[in-house]
Order: structure tokens, then C-alpha cells, then sequence
């Protein structure tokens, strides 16, 4: 699966993105990167690792996206 973004300007302030990544070969599934737009380049403000990523619409269906990744045991799961 390829990478997933959103991306929005808001009332206030500049224009900001959301990249989740699939991370294949990683203890978790999927990493988030937030960005934000600063002089016409995206700087990275935030970073966060993901165990499960999911879409939920309107209805309340859910929709969790598949990834292939390999499940450690034991210790802990802090980065």
C-alpha cells in the first residue's frame, strides 16, 4: 500500500498535511508526519507511529487499511 495524505488550510495559520506511511519492515504498521507549510516549503511538526490505521464514514463503517509487518514480543513499544 503507498502512502495516504490529507491535506487542508485552516482559518488560522498555514496550510497543513497528514502523511500516513505504511511501514512494511517496521514494529509498527504506519508512521504519521505531520507537516506544515512554511515559505512555500512543508516542515515537519509532528511524528507519530501508528498500530492500526482505519477509516470510519458517515454510516459508522469502518474500514481498517491492510499492512504486512512483523509482530515483536516482549519489551516495550516506546520509540
Amino acid at each position: 500500500m503507498d502512502e495516504l495524505s490529507l491535506q487542508w488550510t485552516p482559518v488560522h495559520g498555514p496550510m497543513r498535511k497528514l502523511v500516513f506511511e505504511p511501514q512494511p519492515d517496521g514494529e509498527y504498521a504506519w508512521a504519521r508526519i505531520e507537516f506544515e507549510l512554511c515559505e512555500s516549503q512543508w516542515r515537519e511538526v509532528g511524528f507519530e507511529y501508528l498500530e492500526e490505521l482505519s477509516f470510519v464514514s458517515d454510516d459508522g463503517e469502518g474500514t481498517s487499511l491492510p499492512h504486512a509487518r512483523t509482530y515483536f514480543e516482549g519489551g516495550e513499544g516506546d520509540v
